[in-house]
């Protein structure tokens, strides 16, 4: 009887080889499906609060929600939260950057989950599980809110400069974005400064929001659309969405300086 031939080594590590290629390539896959995904969810939140922008707008004669403002005041964070009122004593400080969006969402009722990316792998946050009706701001802003959204505290010459948060904003004003990634002086990964006209694709993504690995960022505009962007510069006439005009290190939580320019606030 004739003895039946087997596989040589090298037949088997071929195999192997095409084996470890084909999953490979199909991981890939998988990751960018995953990653699609979670664009898709992120950019329903912000239409989401895009259309309870929209509810409020039309509840308080044209107005986005604002808490306590002082014209060049200090821009702070996250205040006041145990406070029963966001307009009276022991509510948020004046120009608190987070309170507004805290206000939207117990007054328009939003859930916690849709003022946060769903895509956890970087910034890890949670929903506020608090009542939003017992606070006047989110427990922990750090984890409980994962966008960004138009100052609505200008300075005086913003002010002059005809800068008014209301249903008449451009349809291209960015209104809310993933989250503003500020600038990290430390690992240097983190730079809003970065994204200016012309930059390599390496250093403008230090622009880019944390919430998608810096590959982009979803964003909702003064018409309620959103759109998935790759670049900071996709304001009016190319604005940087993250920083003022003046587009220095001192401007990234600043006051916009006129009607179109886009600040979007809190910065990580």
């Amino acid at each position: 009887m004739k003895r039946a031939r087997g596989f040589s080594l090298i037949e088997v590590l071929v195999v192997i080889g095409i084996i470890t290629i084909l999953m490979g390539l199909l991981l890939a896959a998988l990751e960018h499906a995953r990653h699609q995904a979670y664009i898709t969810d992120c950019a329903g939140n912000l239409r989401q609060i895009g259309a309870a922008v929209s509810l409020y707008c039309n509840e308080n004669h044209g107005n986005y929600p604002r808490t306590r403002y002082v014209p060049g005041a200090a821009l702070v964070k996250g205040t006041g939260a145990s406070g029963a009122d966001a307009f009276m004593a022991g509510g948020p400080d004046v120009n608190d950057l987070t309170a507004p969006w805290f206000l939207l969402m117990r007054v328009e009722k939003l859930p916690a989950v849709c003022m946060l990316c769903p895509y956890n792998d970087v910034n890890v946050f949670e929903a506020d599980k608090a009542n939003p009706q017992t606070l006047a701001n989110f427990t922990d802003y750090k984890k409980n809110l994962g966008y960004s959204f138009a100052n609505p505290y200008p300075d005086a010459e913003a002010v002059k400069a005809g800068y008014h948060l209301t249903s008449r904003v451009s349809s291209q004003l960015a209104v809310a974005a993933d989250l503003n990634p500020g600038v990290d002086k430390v690992k240097k990964k983190d730079d809003v400064t970065a994204a200016v006209p012309g930059a390599p694709w390496a250093v403008m993504k230090k622009a880019n929001s944390e919430n998608h690995e810096k590959d982009g960022q979803n964003v909702l505009f003064g018409d309620g659309h959103v759109d998935w962007e790759k670049s900071a510069l996709v304001g009016i006439s190319g604005d940087n969405i993250y920083i003022n005009k003046k587009n220095d290190s001192s401007a990234v939580e600043a006051s916009p300086v006129d009607r179109n320019d886009a600040v979007l606030l809190p910065a990580e």
